[in-house]
């Protein structure tokens, strides 16, 4: 059963490269594929560079943990058809809450989220720009579906179908899917807003597979005009190392200006552009 996920996984991976091509004589059509944007598309996939050996790391780190847990815990799920699909449900719910965390709290988006929203541009290599904090880090969010009893490769393959699933959605040729279709899952259309740096396209569509989380929780928006893709402070550049640390690079600043520790922690912990109140209107 792990290995089926698994192999569900690879397929939606490989949904990637066809789309990529399709993008890419879509863009030519258009006169989209010139330098800058090729040059865009080139720095998104050298985020490979440090993602690839991170995430390797973090996986062998978290496998290691979960079954480590898992040899201490006294029941089991037993895997089968009915547990997989819950597992695919409870991981698609725990990234739902995961990518809603790093949007709103400013140390992970400065740390790592950051890095997939910094690109100005929409397409297929956007997928690949990734933190290598991302790669190392998020894993460990999965940690409680071991403490309720699914296996460590359930766990895995699970989050595999999740992340492969949102390789599609990472493109403008798709327009719309079927009313029917956008009421349910995430699409290119609710990504495409998710990325926006717009006013209303801020903090909007977390989830990966189903979009009712969104509209249960709150935070879904229909697109409803081309977004303005990257970060509301651009880092205008494509270089890899500014693309890793950039917002990094900020964060360090603004916690060495701070003068004390409790500011600090309150600056990491609240919203990315929370600043502390003038020291005039803390006398009241």
């Amino acid at each position: 059963m792990e290995q089926t996920l698994q192999s569900i996984a690879d397929v939606l991976e490989v949904v990637l490269l066809p789309i990529l091509a399709i993008e890419l004589i879509w863009m030519r059509r258009r006169g989209y594929l010139r330098w800058p944007r090729v040059k865009e598309m080139l720095a998104n996939a050298s985020s490979l560079l440090v993602v690839i050996p991170a995430g390797v790391l973090g996986y062998v780190a978290y496998v290691a943990l979960f079954e480590w847990v898992e040899g201490w815990l006294p029941y089991s799920v037993p895997t089968n058809w009915m547990s997989a699909l819950a597992a695919v449900l409870v991981a698609d719910f725990i990234y739902y809450w995961e990518h809603r965390f790093e949007h709103e709290h400013r140390l992970p988006w400065d740390l790592y989220h950051s890095v997939h929203h910094s690109s100005e541009s929409y397409d297929q290599t956007t997928g690949f720009r990734l933190g290598a904090f991302d790669a190392l880090l998020t894993m460990g969010f999965s940690l409680p579906m071991v403490l309720l009893g699914f296996s460590p490769g359930l766990v895995i393959a699970a989050n595999a179908v999740v992340i492969g699933y949102q390789t599609w959605i990472h493109t403008e040729v798709i327009d719309r899917m079927p009313r029917w279709f956008e009421a349910v899952f995430n699409t290119a259309s609710h990504h495409r807003a998710h990325h926006g740096s717009d006013e209303h396209y801020l903090d909007v569509n977390y989830g990966a597979i189903l979009i009712l989380w969104d509209r249960l929780f709150g935070t879904f928006q229909v697109e409803t005009n081309r977004p303005t893709y990257g970060l509301t402070n651009q880092i205008e550049s494509s270089n890899p190392i500014d693309i890793q640390l950039s917002q990094l690079r900020l964060l360090v600043r603004d916690l060495r200006a701070d003068s004390d520790w409790s500011t600090r922690l309150r600056r990491m912990w609240n919203r990315p552009g929370w600043q502390p109140e003038p020291a005039s209107e803390l006398v009241r």
